[in-house]
């Protein structure tokens, strides 16, 4: 698709998504993980840790989680882009997708994303996700609570 690729974590590649997320365009919408909880997320088979390629350079990473779960709702726990606004991010949103619904036969596929971040919510909105409400305050992040938009799209929402 475009030249991207999204292929499977390896753990050799753990630095790489630590420092990712440790960078000041990342760390400030997400609620990062250690390398020992990445290293888990990699051996347990109800998450999908994915690297993602551009001309054979990591740009970013997802993390789904869910994969097990007998309502068939997957959580689109985390996605990363390193280098943003290129478009990277709607290319991945759209396999990613692509990937639950057809590969997975998922038929939910859900996030939350802080509500400050308007650019990714945006985005979400722009590929067919849909706000199902507000998690008032429920993160405390610095300390300051932070509220999460929930989002999600349906099966018969998909189009690929």
């Amino acid at each position: 698709m475009l030249g991207a690729l999204i292929i499977k974590t390896k753990e050799s590649d753990i630095d790489t998504v630590v420092s990712i997320e440790n960078e000041s365009g990342n760390s400030q919408f997400i609620l990062g993980n250690s390398k020992k909880e990445h290293l888990y997320m990699l051996k347990d088979n109800d998450f999908a840790h994915l690297m993602l390629y551009k001309n054979e350079k990591k740009i970013g990473f997802v993390i789904l989680s869910g994969l097990k779960n007998k309502n068939k709702s997957v959580e689109f726990r985390r996605i990363i882009i390193k280098d943003k606004g290129k478009g990277f991010g709607r290319l991945a949103i759209k396999q990613i997708k692509h990937y639950c619904f057809e590969l997975l036969k998922c038929h939910r596929l859900w996030l939350d994303v802080f509500e400050t971040n308007e650019r990714a919510r945006y985005l979400y909105q722009s590929e067919g996700f849909v706000e199902e409400g507000k998690l008032r305050d429920c993160v405390l992040v610095d300390n300051e609570y932070k509220s999460l938009i929930v989002m999600s799209m349906l099966e018969s929402e998909y189009v690929d």
